[in-house]
């Protein structure tokens, strides 16, 4: 300890003494790097106050979308029906081709179900059966679409090839060989009618 206080050696004690503040001086400027650099690594996993995480991409749902999507407007939509065959045998049911277009600019969404969708069946003056009539017997379209601008949706109607009356009454009489037309009607829109024929 005293040769630490009262350095020997032939030079003057100032120079030794320098010789120890040199490194003192450095071995403090190690330690104050090394503080810095442990202080800045172990800030830099930390979040900057106020700031907000990223946000992350939801996945989307297409049932989400479809139930965004609009319904389909009368005036975007164009409904053609035809008979097929066009000739049945009286008392078979006739079944008819429907194809719906959306002819508007952009997409929405089609509900044929329930009395969305009707079907009339006529002979002249002669009311002969409608879907309307029957509604929990008579369930022409189970069917929702999501349609594109120019999307067409076809399917297929039925009639059971009988007569029937408002409220469910019972008919005897049966339909008879002649011309016939099938009215369609889906989504308040009417296609033209179709004609066929039972022999």
């Amino acid at each position: 300890m005293n040769g630490f206080l009262r350095p020997v050696g032939d030079q003057p004690a100032a120079v030794y003494w320098g010789r120890r503040a040199v490194v003192l001086l450095a071995f403090a400027a190690v330690v104050i790097v090394v503080w810095l650099i442990t202080r800045a690594l172990g800030s830099a996993g930390d979040p900057q106050p106020g700031a907000s995480p990223s946000p992350t991409a939801s996945p989307t749902n297409s049932a989400a979308a479809s139930t965004a999507t609009v319904a389909c407007a009368e005036d975007g939509l164009a409904v053609t029906v035809a008979a097929n065959p066009a000739t049945v045998a009286a008392g078979s049911p006739a079944r008819f081709d429907v194809t719906v277009e959306n002819t508007g600019t952009a997409p929405c969404v089609l509900d044929a179900t329930g009395d969305a969708t009707t079907l009339l069946i006529t002979s002249g003056e002669d009311r002969i059966w409608s879907s309307g009539d029957c509604p929990a017997e008579a369930s022409l379209l189970d069917a929702e679409w999501l349609l594109q601008p120019g999307d067409t949706q076809d399917a297929t109607v039925a009639w059971p090839g009988i007569r029937s009356a408002e409220g469910c009454a019972t008919v005897d009489a049966a339909p008879r060989a002649g011309t016939y037309r099938a009215e369609l009607t889906l989504a308040g829109v009417a296609a033209e009618a179709a004609r066929f024929d039972l022999q």
